[in-house]
């Protein structure tokens, strides 16, 4: 181990001499030349000699040598607490690094919607947590665009965004697929005997996310696909608002398979089909390029994909 605190300028440069300080802070504990060569490994005339060369770079006596060995002048003194904080310091700083080399510290900045974190993230940090449980998960909520710009600015280590996803600095890593349907409660139970089109969907109320999110587009482009436009009656901002809108029957909602399989198993909800495929839409995990992760940071993404 060594330390960066001897300055000298030399042609404007500032050159720092590291192992004169350890050779004098191991000296001042063993209190004997020859007790600290065998701790430093090295011989007693090279410690006799760092420890001259240090006292006349700094233009003092640091020790007092004696029958017995050597005591510190009241200048070394001064010396060794500054060192001692110091090394202290260093010592930290090296058991920090093995535990977070370890992964028995660190912590992992994770960016979602409140619906991505709950249904798909949540499974994976619980497993997590039982094989890393020194690790702290931190959790940040928004939409795809809001996640994106965190991760531009540092805010977040990892993103869980909707694809397709179009920036340059970010790297995506296909995550998971999900299935988008169309649901109803049971004030219009009968249409899931049915198969609509999507201009028959239009004569009823539609329930969807906000126009900014990436739910919302994904269904413009769909009626787009039959020259329709999507004319929303109830505009949400949460999945649980719009599960609940559609149970009490205000309308069909447009939602992810995987968000209502609870309320479609317990017949809450029911399928509206449509007389077209779905296209599956994609998650993906956002990280930063050119950014390095840390080892907690990269080591759930791993657990991610895994």
């Amino acid at each position: 181990m060594k330390l960066l605190f001897l300055i000298r300028a030399i042609g404007g440069v500032y050159i720092i001499n590291t192992d004169l300080y350890r050779v004098f802070y191991i000296t001042a504990i063993e209190k004997n030349f020859s007790k600290a060569a065998h701790r430093l490994f090295i011989t007693q005339p090279s410690v006799s000699h760092s420890i001259k060369q240090l006292e006349n770079e700094l233009g003092m006596q640091l020790f007092t040598r004696t029958s017995k060995g050597v005591l510190l002048t009241k200048e070394g003194d001064v010396l060794f607490d500054y060192l001692k904080q110091a090394f202290d310091l260093i010592h930290h700083a090296e058991q920090k690094m093995t535990e977070m080399k370890n992964l028995q510290s660190g912590s992992v900045t994770v960016g979602g919607s409140d619906s991505t974190c709950k249904h798909y993230l949540l499974p994976y940090i619980q497993t997590f947590q039982e094989l890393y449980p020194d690790i702290q998960i931190r959790l940040q909520h928004g939409s795809t665009p809001q996640i994106l710009e965190k991760l531009e600015k540092g805010l977040i280590d990892i993103g869980i965004v909707h694809l397709p996803v179009h920036q340059n600095n970010i790297s995506i890593t296909e995550f998971l697929s999900i299935h988008t349907t169309f649901v109803a409660g049971k004030k219009f139970q009968h249409l899931s005997k049915e198969r609509l089109s999507l201009s028959a969907i239009q004569e009823y109320p539609l329930i969807s996310f906000s126009e900014a999110s990436s739910s919302r587009k994904f269904l413009n482009q769909l009626f787009l696909t039959r020259e329709l436009e999507v004319q929303s009656d109830i505009e949400v901002g949460s999945v649980e608002l719009l599960i609940e809108c559609a149970k009490i029957g205000m309308g069909i909602a447009f939602v992810a398979k995987e968000l209502v399989s609870k309320e479609l198993a317990g017949k809450e909800l029911f399928e509206v089909s449509i007389d077209e495929d779905i296209e599956k839409r994609q998650i993906g995990l956002a990280t930063k390029k050119n950014a390095s992760l840390s080892l907690a940071a990269d080591t759930f993404l791993n657990h991610l994909l895994s």
